[in-house]
């Protein structure tokens, strides 16, 4: 290409991510309308602006990350980026987007739909994650089961409980225990930065987990969201003093989105 490096995004992975957008794009636009009827919490104006933004810049920087991630990871800093740290910095952007949807989607069914998220995400995610050695038996398989547990959980079923044990577990896993997801999968195709960029997956994860755990304790929508950015935005600053600099990347951006992650949480939870 132009910049020198290798795009394989397939037309099917283009057709899941515009589906996921479409589906983010839809709920935010109705959500003005119910504003004042989530469960049972009324959403004031800032709050209602806050989950808004909030969803929309999440989605918005996981579709470039996903696109491009080589250009997205220079957007930070980061000019020097092999295959692993690429393909990792893919699937990154993956669940950020997938993590919109999420947010995105009616407050009663979320955790049921983010079974089905879960699972459009993997296989649209399987060109990156295959490269950087993950097996397929692991990624279509955990799709399938992402799958039927989101269907168990809308029909009520399954408790949310599981989907939201998925998310938060996995995340944790990919975030704090990147050596031990490499030697369980025999991904063993990582680098520096690929384990980074696995550990920003994680923090999708994670805070798709709290969102959703949130919603389930019988949170209200802008409750269960401050929360949700309160942890992201400590995990960001996390990222900007322990990692940043071995990296390569100032500081900066990571601390940007900490400072927009304290707003949205304080306005959410004032």
């Amino acid at each position: 290409s132009a910049r020198g490096h290798r795009i394989y995004i397939n037309t099917p992975s283009i057709t899941m991510y515009k589906v996921l957008l479409v589906l983010a794009s839809a709920a935010a636009l109705k959500r003005p309308q119910r504003a004042l009827k989530v469960r049972g919490g009324e959403l004031g104006l800032n709050s209602e602006t806050a989950i808004q933004v909030g969803t929309w810049i999440t989605g918005l920087s996981g579709a470039m990350g996903y696109v491009d991630p080589k250009g997205n990871l220079e957007n930070y800093g980061i000019n020097k980026a092999e295959a692993s740290g690429l393909d990792n910095a893919r699937w990154a952007g993956a669940n950020q987007l997938t993590l919109a949807a999420i947010y995105a989607a009616d407050p009663e069914q979320a955790v049921g739909l983010s079974g089905y998220y879960a699972a459009w995400n993997l296989i649209a995610s399987a060109p990156a994650t295959l490269a950087t050695g993950f097996p397929k038996a692991a990624i279509y398989g955990w799709a399938a089961v992402c799958a039927a547990l989101g269907k168990k959980t809308l029909s009520g079923d399954v408790s949310p409980w599981a989907l939201v044990a998925v998310w938060g577990l996995n995340g944790i896993q990919q975030h704090f225990m990147q050596d031990q997801v490499v030697d369980m999968y025999g991904a063993n195709k990582q680098t520096k930065l690929g384990k980074s960029m696995m550990g920003i997956a994680g923090q999708s994860m994670m805070m798709a987990g709290v969102y959703m755990g949130a919603l389930t304790q019988g949170k209200s929508q802008a409750e269960a969201f401050g929360i949700t950015w309160a942890l992201g935005g400590l995990l960001v600053t996390k990222f900007a003093f322990t990692e940043a600099e071995g990296l390569g990347a100032p500081k900066t951006g990571p601390l940007v989105w900490a400072v927009i992650s304290a707003g949205i949480a304080y306005a959410c939870l004032k």
